[in-house]
């Protein structure tokens, strides 16, 4: 299984509560593809012995250094440059490579991503799951068709998950023109989410919708989504889900961050990680 990465030095501690968390979840041989601008030689060092030591050897760590492709685009405090590698990863990344699976470090993974890792992707770029709280997707819906003017915008995915198809990305030729483009005139636009938007408009006939409860579940929404269906309970979520998202700007590495039923579980992780 090859899985793509990308921070800064600010995220390495819960990139390393991601990485203890997907290796404690699928004991298969996983190469971990870490694209930064910047992190200095000794944290790469201190990352490797990491990954080889939380993995049980089972993971490799290959770190690709990336020059300044995306410093004309949109950015925030909480909003980095790493976010938008994702996006051209397969430049990047051995051509002998024909998908990966791209994961925030803001997620605990609780259970085997084969599944997902091994779908079929057909001539879509990107697998992706979508946000149903109602008001929160149908706003985001109608700021991009307004925006972007492109009025056949159905959905609105997170992109703090993604399978990426590398091939046809690498076979396409106006794929990353479209990428360059869209980054060219993101500071016009009035972007909230910079690569998440992008992801949305320039890809938008290009996404293979997946379950949102199973691979992008929102940990901030505990109660929203077992008001949607009583079955969600926390027993469920820990038996069933893939991918647990701490999306938004709150953590629950933070000190003042209190995140509700799954903060205790996330610093569980955080712990063992930090102990390696």
């Amino acid at each position: 299984m090859n899985v793509l990465v990308s921070c800064d030095e600010n995220y390495i501690n819960p990139l390393k509560t991601m990485l203890y968390s997907l290796f404690k979840s699928n004991y298969i041989q996983i190469e971990i593809y870490l694209i930064h601008k910047d992190i200095r030689d000794e944290k790469i060092k201190e990352i490797e012995k990491f990954v080889e030591k939380a993995s049980l050897g089972k993971g490799k760590l290959n770190t690709i250094k990336v020059e300044d492709l995306f410093s004309k685009a949109k950015t925030t405090f909480y909003y980095t440059e790493e976010m938008y590698y994702r996006l051209l990863a397969y430049k990047y990344l051995p051509k002998s490579l024909d998908r990966i699976l791209y994961l925030d470090p803001d997620v605990l993974v609780l259970n085997s991503c084969e599944e997902l890792y091994n779908m079929d992707l057909s001539d879509n770029y990107f697998a992706a799951a979508t946000h149903t709280i109602p008001t929160v997707q149908s706003a985001n819906v109608a700021r991009l068709s307004l925006t972007s003017g492109h009025k056949d915008i159905e959905n609105y995915f997170n992109s703090g998950i993604l399978m990426i198809n590398l091939e046809l990305a690498r076979n396409s030729e106006k794929y990353e023109k479209e990428v360059l483009n869209y980054v060219e005139n993101s500071k016009s636009l009035g972007l909230i989410m910079p690569d998440q938007d992008l992801l949305n408009v320039v890809f938008r006939n290009k996404i293979i919708k997946i379950d949102e409860i199973k691979y992008n579940y929102d940990a901030r929404r505990y109660l929203a989504y077992k008001l949607k269906d009583k079955k969600y309970k926390l027993s469920y979520i820990i038996s069933n889900t893939c991918f647990l998202h701490f999306c938004g700007k709150r953590k629950p590495w933070l000190d003042e961050n209190n995140l509700g039923v799954f903060t205790s579980l996330y610093l569980y992780f955080w712990k063992n990680a930090m102990n390696i």
